[in-house]
Formats: structure tokens, C-alpha cells, sequence
């Protein structure tokens, strides 16, 4: 006796269809599983065995095999458990082949029989529904991510029984009592209205997410660097339909989507310890999972004390800014997630934090270089925006005209300006954002003319601009320009970005 049914296994944010067969024969009665398996799927076995007894079905003393195909691509998890449970059964009850041959089944088994939920439903449907499977089985608390994917029909199931039930009246139509309302993502988001002055660090940020530039502030200790990162996403655009879908995905597969969350709608911010470890931030461990840098794939990851954290671990994100992926090899497979995301940094810029300032600062030249080298020149020449956050007033604290500064809202509708310029640049182009220009693209439309040019030769040579540094300046000032509204970039704009780059050379010069 034989039978086959799909399954998804995960490689990254990819699902992977695979075949679950059962085959059944006479002889000594044994329970065994094949196909490149961790010890989660292989212990699926003795779970499965209890499930069926416990649900009500005979299970015959037979040979039983079991195999997961593609064999090799490394199945982990507890999701195959249903799979092979209906696998075995549909052999030995000659179930609707036919009916099977269109559905596909995830679920982890509990010993009852009742089926609990598992990670990573949503890139798993998606990856059915592109392989023309018609129809998914899933545990029922995953309900509601699944059917964020149109296109193919979810079945929610509670228990082994119900599955089998599914499978033998033929359903069609998903389940859909008992299911709970979906988790608002409404969430309240902090305003740069609640900033006091800092005027010309929010211009820098503002700068730095309309065209996705990274951006590193320094400042004195207290001075408000991590109050102005914690509002970015407040002035960064709704994410679109793909760009949602992508985020929960990568939230589904990670095992942090809330459950009976629906789709994730607000930008992420992550903002990591500086104690985090290097699988931890960029992704890895024994089973490949997505670091920091994917969870904040399509939104901010902030790093606050940039000099604490571990230089080897942060030396890693050289790579990923460059590419907006992450490739990551381990002897159980290779997985590829994706890495998109704004980099904001704040630092001081000494170990007591006052630098500049003497009146406050005792540390000596030694010190303050020894604290900056803990930062790389190569990782520092990443960020398109080195910004100075200097200490407010006592005034300012209190003066009401600057306390009631512009709001999120009112920035954003001049963020949203200048991406639809950049939209309209390059709808021809793979690229969405000035930051990703390469250097043909830069030179293509960020055209200066020959005052422009000289004041640019003047830089390169005063503040030892690196040829990555004079096209980030060039990016720079083509968001510059769009902000204004300008077609072309001229010596105003080119001055602001090159007093960004400034900050570089006065500090690691």
C-alpha cells in the first residue's frame, strides 16, 4: 500500500513543496523515516504513532517507510507531523488520491491528536499556491496568516480527526468558526513633534529617508540621538502590499507573528543590545535563522553606542549593506534572506561621552582616538549622512515656538514628495531609491556643471573623500535636489552633502 501527499519545507523566506510517501507492507512490524531529516522530524514518528491511536484509528503492525523528497534539502520542524499521518493513513484506508493530490498539509501533532500551530505558514501557502496546489490543510489557529494569500483555498483543522474528515467528504471550502478578529497593527508611533529644536538633525534625517541613505549621528551623552532614531519610521512611507507580505513572512518563519495577527503594516525598528552576538545580527545558528538585519528588512535597524558593540560583529554588515541580502552557509543547507533596511547609528564621541565640550570632557587625544578606531573607516564610509547632534539649550526646553516643532505627519508628506520623483526616475530601473544608485546610474543623472564639479574637486582632495565617498556625496545631493524640487543638482546641494562627509574626516581624519 502506498500513498503520497504534499508538504512546504522552508529554505529562508522560500517554501519548498515536498513529497510525504508512506509505504506499508507485510513483515516485521517497524516505524522508520527517510530524507535528509533533523531530529525534530525523525521524533515526528512516535508523535504521529500516538496521534493516530489516540484519534480513533487502527494502525496496522505492518513495515512502515516513510520518505521526504526532495531528499536533499534538510527538513526541520515539527510541520511534517500532519503530512505524514495523512500520508500513512490515506495508504492504509485507500483515501482519495486524486483529493490529495491537490492539497497540501502542515501541522505539528500533539499525542490527543490535536493539531497546534506552527511557524512559517505564510511563506509555505505562498509557495503551494505558486506550485498550483488547489487547497491547504493547516492547523486552525493559523487560519487567518494563511488566508493572506489569495488564490488557494485554506482548510483549518483542530485535530487528525478533523483532517482526515477534510479528506474523506472532500472539502473544499475553509473552516472558519471559532476564528478570533484579527490583532490591529494600528500601533502609536513616537512624533518628531515631542523633539525640542535639533532642526538641523532632523533636516539630516529627513534627508536620510527620503532617499534611504544610512546615517550615523554623534552627539554628547543625553543629547536625543536614540529619541530621533525611535521616530524614523514615523515619517518613512506605508510599506505596500509586497512589502508587508515580505516583513510578515520573515516575522512567520522567525516565529514572531502574534498569533491571529493578520499582516504586518508598520515599518520594523529593530534596535539590538551592543552585547548581540554575530549569528544574532546577521542571521545563522544550527538551524539558519534570520538575524536582526532581515527583521528589519524593509524598515530601521538602529544601532545605539555603535563603538560597544562587538567589531568583528558589526564589521559583518559591510556585506549586506551593499547587497540588501545575506547569504548564509551552515553544514545543514544554505538559506538566502533578504537584508533592505535603513541603517541609523548614534555614538558619542568619546568614552565619558562630552567630547568636544572641555569644560566637561577629560579624556585625552589618545583616548578619544582609541574610542573612534573602535569603529572601522571601511564601516563608517557606509553611511551617506555622519551627523553632529549637538547639546540643546536650557531655553530651548522651554521656549513654546520650539517646542511645538512640525510633526511626523507634516515631514512625511515631504518624504512621500520626494520618493514619488525618485519613483518616476527609475520606473525603468531595477532600483527604487537615490542610495541605490550605482556608479553609471550616478553619473547618468546626478549631472553637475563645472562650478558644481571644482567645489567637488575641492573636497576630494581637503577631506580625503574615497571614490565610495564622492558618489555617496553625489546620491546625497540628488535627494537634495529632489526635496527641492530640482531637476538638476547644483552647488547648494553638493555643499550640504559634503558637510555630511565632513563629519568623517573631523572625527577619523
Amino acid at each position: 500500500m502506498f500513498s503520497s501527499v504534499k508538504s512546504v519545507a522552508l529554505s529562508g523566506i522560500n517554501g519548498i513543496i515536498t513529497s510525504v510517501e508512506a509505504d506499508i507492507r507485510n513483515g516485521l512490524p517497524s516505524f522508520n523515516m527517510v530524507g535528509f531529516l533533523s531530529t525534530q522530524v525523525r521524533e515526528s514518528g512516535e508523535r504521529v504513532r500516538a496521534a493516530v491511536l489516540n484519534s480513533g484509528f487502527y494502525l496496522e503492525p505492518k513495515r512502515i517507510l516513510v520518505n521526504l523528497s526532495p531528499a536533499d534539502i534538510k527538513k526541520d520542524g515539527t510541520s511534517f507531523d500532519l503530512a505524514v499521518a495523512v500520508a500513512i493513513l490515506a495508504a492504509q484506508l485507500s483515501l482519495d488520491n486524486d483529493y490529495l493530490l491537490e492539497t497540501a498539509f502542515v501541522g505539528e501533532l500533539s499525542l490527543s491528536g490535536e493539531i497546534k500551530t506552527v511557524t512559517g505558514v505564510l511563506p509555505m501557502v505562498s509557495a503551494a499556491k505558486e506550485a498550483g496546489i488547489r487547497r491547504f490543510v493547516l492547523p486552525v489557529a493559523n487560519y487567518r496568516e494563511a488566508k493572506l494569500v489569495d488564490g488557494i483555498e485554506i482548510i483549518g483543522v483542530a485535530s487528525l480527526l478533523e483532517a482526515i474528515e477534510a479528506v474523506q467528504k472532500r472539502v473544499e471550502k475553509g473552516r472558519t468558526i471559532d476564528i478570533e478578529p484579527a490583532i490591529s497593527d494600528d500601533k502609536k508611533l513616537p512624533d518628531f513633534s515631542e523633539v525640542h529644536g535639533q532642526e538641523g538633525i532632523k533636516r539630516a534625517v529627513e534627508i536620510a529617508v527620503s532617499g534611504m541613505h544610512n546615517i550615523l549621528m554623534i552627539g554628547q551623552a543625553g543629547s536625543g540621538k536614540s529619541m530621533l532614531a525611535s521616530r524614523i519610521p514615523s515619517i518613512m512611507p506605508p510599506m505596500s502590499v509586497d512589502e508587508s507580505l515580505e516583513v510578515t513572512k520573515i516575522y512567520s518563519i522567525s516565529g514572531l507573528l502574534e498569533e491571529g495577527r493578520g499582516l504586518i503594516e508598520t515599518r520594523p525598528f529593530r534596535s539590538p543590545h551592543n552585547s548581540i552576538s554575530l549569528p544574532a545580527l546577521v542571521g545563522g545558528g544550527s538551524k539558519v535563522r534570520a538575524g536582526e538585519i532581515s527583521l528589519a528588512h524593509n524598515g530601521v535597524l538602529f544601532l545605539d553606542e555603535l563603538p560597544e558593540f562587538n567589531r568583528q560583529t558589526i564589521e559583518v554588515l559591510r556585506q549586506p549593506l551593499e547587497e540588501k541580502k545575506i547569504t548564509i552557509g551552515r553544514i545543514s543547507g544554505t538559506a538566502t534572506y533578504p537584508a533592505d533596511f535603513l541603517l541609523a547609528a548614534a555614538m558619542n564621541p568619546c568614552k565619558c561621552g562630552f567630547y568636544p565640550d572641555r569644560k566637561f570632557c577629560r579624556c585625552n587625544e589618545v583616548q578619544i582616538k582609541n574610542y573612534l578606531s573602535r569603529v572601522s573607516r571601511p564601516l563608517i564610509d557606509r553611511f551617506d549622512i555622519v551627523a553632529e547632534v549637538k547639546r540643546i539649550s536650557f531655553d530651548s526646553i522651554f521656549n513654546k515656538e520650539e517646542k511645538s516643532g512640525e510633526n511626523s505627519d507634516e515631514i512625511r508628506k515631504r518624504v512621500l514628495a520626494a520618493r514619488d520623483i525618485q519613483e518616476e526616475r527609475f520606473k525603468h530601473e531595477s532600483i527604487h531609491f537615490n542610495s541605490q544608485m550605482d556608479s553609471k546610474m550616478t553619473d547618468e543623472f546626478c549631472k553637475i556643471d563645472q562650478k558644481t564639479k571644482a567645489l567637488l574637486e575641492e573636497a576630494y582632495k581637503n577631506i580625503n573623500l574615497s571614490l565610495r565617498g564622492y558618489y555617496r556625496v553625489l546620491k546625497v545631493a540628488r535627494t537634495i535636489a529632489d526635496m527641492r524640487q530640482k531637476a538638476e543638482v547644483g552647488e547648494f546641494e553638493v555643499a550640504e552633502a559634503i558637510h555630511y562627509r565632513e563629519m568623517i574626516e573631523r572625527f577619523w581624519g
